[in-house]
């Protein structure tokens, strides 16, 4: 499918393929492409396949001629004036809603050095995205990720992954040593935005192309907007823990590590939201109607023990009361995500019941 010394994150390494090269005749080298895959392109021996490369480590591999412009083709001319932050948001919409090759040129003149350098660090954290040509005054961004190849299950369970260990590293973050431990968290985040990139992507995708429905696993364009709700509420939750992180980091220097009493009721708490954020996915996936409810039942008993923590103003001075507030409110807010999650994972199943109720008459 492709292969990349800087594109394949961990996250994903479910998606690679590790081959052995073989020799052919005396010099040359050869390696099997996946079955799978030539497969799904329809490929036979005989048929010519595009190879280019990327750099010295990178080769990519495509049943079609990745150079010639074909496909989802979006072009866009930006002016010297533009911001990098456009730029980026520029890519990443144009990255969720499908487009798998994108050229951005300057109107007049070059594009500037901090826009070519928003550009590249924007395309790193877009999976699949690779920049196929650069100049002064050109930037072209071809994709290389097939969304049949994997299941819209495998994006949602990473997702799910990652922002249980970011909720679980919250009370680490307002301990004494909490500074590595923010690092630890915005470092998760830079993974959750990737994940949650692709994920919409992949959705949005499924939509218009009923064949793509099917193969990522889905039954109806309603699991699929139920996917896209889940998905939303996840990266919110990763949001508002990342923000934590950075507000720690930005208050170092003063000491406000929590007390133990406090953040031993606060691990608690995370501990149940962590459990029933798994049972809600979970009964999404295999339509069980009593894993959400019965997170839905015992997630408004730990809202509220949660609203209960969140220190009042007053209760201690200056910027420990802000804080300490974030923290507590940001425990409070996932307990809310995590609910409206399990009301989602639970009108899914019951769809279901009822599809099937009609289709057995």
């Amino acid at each position: 499918m492709f292969g990349t010394k800087g594109m394949a994150s961990v996250l994903f390494t479910k998606l690679m393929d590790i081959r052995k090269v073989h020799r052919v005749g005396r010099s040359s080298l050869s390696v099997t492409l996946p079955y799978k895959w030539a497969r799904r392109n329809a490929l036979q021996a005989g048929d010519e396949i595009h190879v280019q490369e990327i750099d010295d480590n990178t080769l990519v591999i495509s049943s079609n001629d990745i150079g010639s412009g074909s496909g989802d083709l979006r072009t866009f001319e930006v002016g010297s004036d533009t911001s990098p932050d456009h730029l980026r948001r520029l890519l990443i919409g144009t990255y969720v809603t499908g487009a798998n090759h994108v050229r951005i040129s300057a109107k007049k003149g070059e594009l500037r050095p901090a826009q070519l350098e928003a550009l590249n660090g924007c395309v790193s954290r877009l999976t699949g995205f690779l920049v196929i040509e650069q100049t002064d005054d050109l930037f072209v961004i071809q994709n290389f990720m097939d969304p049949s190849a994997s299941l819209f299950s495998d994006h949602l369970n990473q997702l799910l992954s990652i922002t249980q260990r970011m909720i679980r590293l919250s009370p680490q973050i307002l301990s004494d040593e909490g500074g590595q431990f923010s690092q630890k968290m915005i470092t998760l985040g830079d993974q959750s935005d990737r994940l949650y990139y692709l994920t919409v992507r992949f959705l949005l995708l499924s939509l218009s192309d009923r064949a793509l429905l099917l193969d990522m696993g889905f039954d109806s364009t309603q699991e699929v907007v139920g996917g896209r709700l889940i998905a939303k509420g996840l990266e919110e939750i990763c949001d508002r823990m990342e923000y934590l992180a950075d507000l720690a980091l930005q208050n170092d220097d003063t000491d406000w590590s929590f007390k133990k009493k406090q953040l031993k009721r606060a691990e608690s708490q995370i501990e149940r939201i962590c459990e029933l954020l798994g049972a809600s996915v979970e009964g999404y996936f295999s339509g069980a109607v009593d894993l959400p409810e019965a997170a839905l039942d015992e997630l408004y008993s730990v809202q509220r023990e949660s609203d209960v923590m969140i220190p009042k103003t007053g209760d201690t001075p200056g910027n420990i009361t802000a804080i300490q507030a974030v923290a507590f409110s940001s425990i409070s807010e996932a307990g809310r995500l995590t609910r409206m999650i399990s009301e989602v994972a639970m009108n899914n199943s019951l769809r279901r019941m009822r599809s099937n109720g009609e289709n057995g008459k």
